[in-house]
C-alpha cells in the first residue's frame, strides 16, 4: 500500500535538498544569495563533502531568480579538461539568457574563432550552447584561454544588457587538478576583471583551497571567504526530532544522538535520521535502542566497500582506525602509543597522515579553545564498522569496549553548539 503523506520519510538523502527537506543554513543561503546578486562581488564558499555546499547554494541561486535577477549554477566536480568547463558554463548560462543568448554566442564566436554547437535540451527544449568536439584535443593553454573568454563574452554580455548575472562555480578548485598554478592565475585574472558578474565558487578540497588563498596562492585576497561547517548540533537535533513529530513518529530526545552518531556530515546524518525513522514509525516512538539498529543496518550494507578499504590497508593503518574509533586520548600519548601498538609517535602521525591523504580520516585543528583538535573519521559507518568488527581482535580487554559500543562514545565526545570534540 502506498504510503500517505504523512508517512513519506521525511529526510531526503538523494539529490538536492529543497523546501522543507533542507535543514537551517539560514546565515549561508543569505550570504550566498546576496554575493550572487552584487556585480563585481566575489565569494569562496569551502567546507568538506556531504554538507550541503550544493544545496544551499541552489538555494540561494532559486531565490535569485524569483526576486528577478539573473544566476546559474555550474558543476566543474566531473570535469577532464579545461574544455569540459566551459561547456559546464555555457550549458548552465544558455539555461538562463533567454533572448540574449543569440547576442552571447556571436561575442563567444567572435572571441574564440570558432563555431559553437546548439543542442537542445530534451527537459526543456531550450538550445544549450557548448564548444565543438575539437575543443577537447587543443592544447591546455588554448583550453584556458577558451574558458576565460567564456567568462569575459558573459561580463560584456550582462554589461550591455545593465544587468549582474551570478556565477556559480561547484567545486572550482578542479582548475588546479586540470592546469595547475597557470590556470589558477588565469581564473583570477578573468574573475579580477569582471565588473558585471558575480562569483561564488564552492569547493570541497580544503588543503587545495587554503593554498589557492594564501599569502602565495592566486585567489589571496581575490574573495570574502565563508566556511561551511557542520550545522549546530541543538539546532539540527531539534529540527529532526521536529521532522520525526510531523510524521508521526516521537523522537523527543534522541535527535541528539542522531547528530552525534552521525558523525560531522549532514547527508551522513540525514542518513541515519532517515533509517531511524524507518525502524520508528512501526511503534510510532524512536528509542535510544533503535537508533543503534538503525546504525548497524547502515553499517552491515556498507560492509563489502568497508571490508576492501580495510584490507588495503597496513597493519599500523589498521591499528590507528582502531584507537581513532575507540581511544580516549590523543593519539601519540604513551598510553595511547601502547594500547594501540602504534610504535612511535611519529610512526602513528605519519600512518594517520596516509589515513587523510586516502579520505579515511581527516584532522580538525580550528575547534574552539576548549575543545581538543585531533583526528575524526570521514564517515562516521565506517568508524562504527571498525568498532564492531575490529576491536574484537584485541583480545578480551576491549570486551567491555566493544560491549558499550560506538553511540556511548559519540555521546561522551558529541559537539558542542561551537565545535566538536575529539577526545
Amino acid at each position: 500500500m502506498a504510503r500517505t503523506r504523512q508517512q513519506r520519510n521525511p529526510f531526503r538523502i538523494h539529490g538536492v535538498a529543497t523546501g522543507e527537506a533542507f535543514a537551517d543554513r539560514t546565515t549561508e543561503v543569505a550570504r550566498m544569495e546576496a554575493a550572487l546578486g552584487d556585480p563585481g562581488s566575489k565569494l569562496i564558499v569551502y567546507g568538506p563533502r556531504r554538507m550541503g555546499k550544493t544545496s544551499a547554494l541552489l538555494r540561494a541561486i532559486d531565490r535569485v531568480r524569483k526576486a528577478g535577477g539573473h544566476a546559474f549554477f555550474a558543476d566543474l566536480s566531473t570535469a577532464s579538461s579545461a574544455a569540459d568547463m566551459s561547456n559546464r558554463i555555457l550549458a548552465a548560462a544558455g539555461a538562463v539568457l533567454g533572448r540574449s543568448l543569440r547576442d552571447f554566442i556571436t561575442d563567444l564566436v567572435s572571441r574564440l574563432k570558432l563555431s559553437i554547437t546548439l543542442t537542445a535540451d530534451p527537459a526543456t527544449g531550450l538550445l544549450l550552447p557548448g564548444l565543438d568536439l575539437q575543443a577537447r584535443e587543443w592544447d591546455a593553454v588554448r583550453q584556458r584561454e577558451a574558458l576565460t573568454d567564456v567568462l569575459d563574452a558573459l561580463d560584456a554580455l550582462a554589461g550591455k544588457r545593465g544587468i549582474c548575472i551570478g556565477v556559480a562555480m561547484d567545486e572550482f578548485q578542479e582548475i588546479t587538478e586540470l592546469g595547475g598554478e597557470k590556470a589558477e592565475w588565469q581564473l583570477r585574472g578573468a574573475v579580477q576583471r569582471h565588473e558585471h558578474l558575480a562569483y561564488v565558487l564552492a569547493g570541497s578540497q580544503t588543503h587545495l583551497i587554503d593554498r589557492m588563498t594564501d599569502s602565495a596562492g592566486a585567489f589571496f585576497k581575490l574573495a570574502d571567504k565563508m566556511a561551511f561547517g557542520p550545522i549546530e548540533t541543538a539546532v539540527f537535533a531539534r529540527w529532526i526530532e521536529r521532522r520525526m513529530k510531523a510524521s508521526g513518529v516521537d523522537a523527543a530526545d534522541e535527535g541528539r544522538l542522531i547528530v552525534t552518531a552521525g558523525g560531522t556530515r549532514t547527508r551522513d546524518i540525514m542518513q541515519l535520521a532517515r533509517v531511524c525513522w524507518d525502524r520508528g514509525r512501526g511503534a510510532g516512538r524512536l528509542t535510544r535502542q533503535l537508533v543503534e539498529t538503525a546504525l548497524r543496518e547502515i553499517v552491515e550494507e556498507e560492509n563489502d566497500l568497508f571490508l576492501r578499504q580495510w584490507k588495503v590497508l597496513t597493519s599500523l593503518q589498521q591499528n590507528v582506525l582502531r584507537a581513532v574509533a575507540a581511544g580516549d586520548g590523543g593519539l601519540t600519548t604513551r598510553a595511547m602509543l601502547r594500547r594501540f601498538s602504534l610504535g612511535s609517535s611519529g610512526s602513528a602521525t605519519n600512518a594517520a597522515a596516509a589515513l587523510v591523504e586516502k579520505q579515511l580520516l581527516f584532522r580538525t585543528d580550528t575547534a574552539g579553545a576548549d575543545v581538543p583538535t585531533g583526528y575524526l573519521y570521514d564517515s562516521p559507518f565506517f568508524r562504527a564498522w571498525v568498532w564492531w568488527n575490529t576491536l574484537p581482535d584485541l583480545g578480551p580487554s576491549f570486551a567491555d569496549v566493544v560491549r558499550e559500543g560506538p553511540l556511548r562514545y559519540s555521546v561522551e565526545t558529541a559537539w558542542n553548539d561551537g565545535g566538536r570534540s575529539t577526545r
